[in-house]
Formats: structure tokens, sequence, C-alpha cells
């Protein structure tokens, strides 16, 4: 910008006894300190904290610590309300929400049938919420479930919740088997995704990555040993939950 207003300036050096010039330059001089005082704040401030903290110190970035902050302190609370029962986690999955139907509709071919066209409406299903739904990981150690409305309408969504609303609609497609299957990585991290048979091949599926809807497909032990959330292999199943059962792998 001051390059530019150089450049202005001087096509009116000529013109320098006329009094509307002079007040030109004048202003053009007066915007030229301003850039220069801007400048060394902005230097300044980058010497105190470094320029990648300058959104911690920004209006979002003040209020985003005073959110975390806040999530932080009434967790236990938070945590408290959000507990459930086997059976209530059970009916996470549900066919019946009016999303879901929505969602499950819009996958169906014509006249479908799920001998036939299942496998068709659930890629589409779990590219859709590949596409839609962003994964975020929450920094605070938080439970929470978020409903398919909700997701759908904030397009955003951690893994749990991810799994749940993609299990809900494989659900919906007519496959009772689909499960939300929840894994120990080798890192000591947790991670859900979604696990179904059809027509003697299991499947694994996890919209929090990029994988295409066949990449883990085929026998059972090959998976569970092929299968990697960002290159991070399993180290153990924990637990896994549908509609019609609750299985915990460990004590």
């Amino acid at each position: 910008m001051e390059i530019v207003l150089r450049a202005f300036a001087s096509n009116y050096v000529y013109m320098a006894n006329c009094k509307d010039c002079v007040e030109l330059r004048s202003k053009i001089s007066k915007l030229q300190k301003e850039i220069k005082e801007k400048d060394r704040h902005i230097a300044d401030l980058k010497a105190k904290v470094g320029s990648s903290n300058i959104f911690e110190f920004s209006d979002k970035g003040l209020k985003l610590k005073l959110y975390r902050l806040l999530l932080k302190k009434y967790a236990p609370m938070i945590n408290e309300r959000e507990t459930k029962t086997v059976g209530e986690i059970k009916g996470l999955i549900n066919k019946d929400d009016l999303t879901v139907q929505s969602l499950a509709e819009e996958f169906k071919k014509d006249n479908y049938q799920y001998e036939k066209d299942f496998l068709f409406a659930a890629k589409k299903a779990f590219d859709f919420v590949k596409r839609e739904v962003a994964f975020v990981s929450p920094d605070v150690d938080i439970n929470f479930w978020l409903t398919p409305t909700e997701i759908l309408s904030n397009k955003i969504a951690d893994d749990e919740d991810m799994a749940v609303f993609l299990c809900s609609i494989l659900y919906a497609l007519g496959c009772e088997n689909a499960s939300v299957t929840i894994a120990e990585l080798e890192d000591l991290r947790t991670h859900a995704f979604v696990m179904f048979d059809y027509k003697n091949k299991t499947y694994f599926l996890d919209a929090t990555q990029n994988h295409e809807f066949e990449d883990f497909s085929g026998d059972i032990f090959n998976l569970f040993q092929d299968f990697s959330v960002n290159g991070i292999k399993i180290r153990r199943l924990l637990y896994k939950f549908n509609r019609f059962e609750y299985r915990q792998f460990i004590e």
C-alpha cells in the first residue's frame, strides 16, 4: 500500500503549487505515517508473543480461551449429566430419528431392496458423512452426545458422534448388525468407527478419515491387522454397541 501511495504522490509533483494538490500530498503523507506506525505495532506484537500466537490474543482467540476454561471448570457436571445407561447407549442407534430417515431415503434407489441395493446406499451414506461433517477432536475431557439434527445443522462432530450418526443411517437402510466399535490405538488414544457384515464380508468405515468405502473390507482378522487411524494401528477393542447389543471386550 505504501508503494502505491508513493507512486500516486509522484504523479502530482509537477502540480506542487496547486492548493488542492498540496492538501492531497499532505493527506498522503499522513497515511504513510499511519502505515509505518501500524507496521511497527505489528512487529512489536510479533516480537512479544510470536507470530504463531497472535490469534490467541485476538478477540476470537480470547473468547475461545474463555470457553475452554469454562468447559474445563464445569466438565464434571456435564459428564455427570451426559452419563448414560447401557440401554440409553444402545438407543443412540436410532433409525426412527427423522433426520436419519430423511437421509436414508435420499440414499436408496427406487424400489430399494436390502439384499441387492444396500452396499450402493451404504457407500452414499459413508461418502455423505465424510464430506458433510467435519471431524473435531475436543481438547477438553468432556463426554457428550450430539443428535443427528445437531450434527447435520452444525456439520461438526467427534469420532463417536460421527460413528453413531453413520451407524444409525446404515440401520435405517436395513443393516441390523452395523455397530459402533470403540478401539484403543497403539498410542493409547481411543477411537470410534463403524463395523458391519454383509454377504460374508466385514467392513470397517471411519468417516473421520479420507478412505474409500472398500479400503477396509474383507476377512475380519486381516482387517484388525490392516486398519489404522492416520497410521496408528489398533491395540485392542474396548466395546461395541448397536440397537440390539452392548458388548464389552475388557473387564
